[in-house]
């Protein structure tokens, strides 16, 4: 498979127009919902850092009927068959997350690996990117400037000047300019899947407004990581007839 091909050496996979209007259109509300009380319970961190919001299906964000949407959207059979070509285990829902524009319009963005907030080694980061699967799946509501990754370190560790931009090592800042950098520029109705693992950054701007779903292969070294509060109760279950719940 093309997708799969270019996801095992690259790290992500692009597909413009994945989405059609009313697939959107269905859950947009909700995140506009969820984003306006995050705002006002929030001010303080917006303020002066926040980029990103997360746990959008947990028990005390949203009213059930619109957990259930958001829980049928995140099982769709599309995103199904992409997670089973693209993660060689039993794949699990991880978490949502919102994106946005810093209230600073100064604010700095910054070059990261997920797995660098753990709180594993250096060694055992080195180590577990190399088995470990953790895929976002970044959905854009708005035209932006999308994000900038590093093809290929998803499985592949830094060069020198990279693990000091993005650590802040030997004079340097996560925001520096990186020479491998890519940008994939999105537009809403667009799709991009790429690896937690690799080094990546947001770029802001637009008035950026994003949505992530995060997927892990089931592996006892990620599970910890899953909050039951952001899956489905055994009721909500019986109705959506998918494996990506606890």
């Amino acid at each position: 498979m093309t997708e799969l091909n270019h996801y095992t050496t690259e790290g992500y996979l692009y597909i413009p127009q994945f989405f059609q209007p009313k697939e959107l259109q269905q859950i947009e509300p909700i995140l506009l919902k969820f984003h306006q009380q995050w705002l006002l319970d929030h001010r303080e961190e917006y303020h002066s850092r926040l980029i990103n919001s997360h746990s959008l299906t947990s028990n005390t964000s949203l009213s059930k009927a619109d957990r259930m949407l958001l829980f049928q959207f995140i099982a769709g059979n599309r995103f199904q068959l992409l997670l089973s070509s693209l993660i060689p285990e039993k794949v699990l829902f991880l978490n949502t997350q919102l994106f946005f524009d810093p209230f600073n319009k100064d604010q700095k963005n910054y070059w990261h690996r997920d797995i660098q907030y753990t709180g594993m080694s250096i060694e055992d980061q080195q180590k577990s990117i190399l088995t470990q699967h953790v895929l976002h799946f970044r959905i854009p509501f708005q035209d932006e400037e999308g994000i900038e990754l590093i093809p290929g370190t998803h499985r592949s560790w830094d060069l020198e000047e990279e693990q000091d931009v993005r650590l802040s090592q030997n004079g340097k800042i996560p925001s520096d300019t990186l020479v491998r950098g890519k940008q994939i520029k999105l537009k809403r109705g667009d799709l991009l899947i790429f690896s937690a693992n690799m080094i990546h950054r947001g770029l802001y701007g637009n008035n950026r407004f994003a949505l992530d779903l995060i997927f892990l292969g089931d592996n006892p070294i990620l599970r910890p990581f899953i909050d039951p509060n952001n899956h489905p109760t055994s009721e909500e279950k019986k109705q959506l007839n998918s494996t990506l719940f606890l």
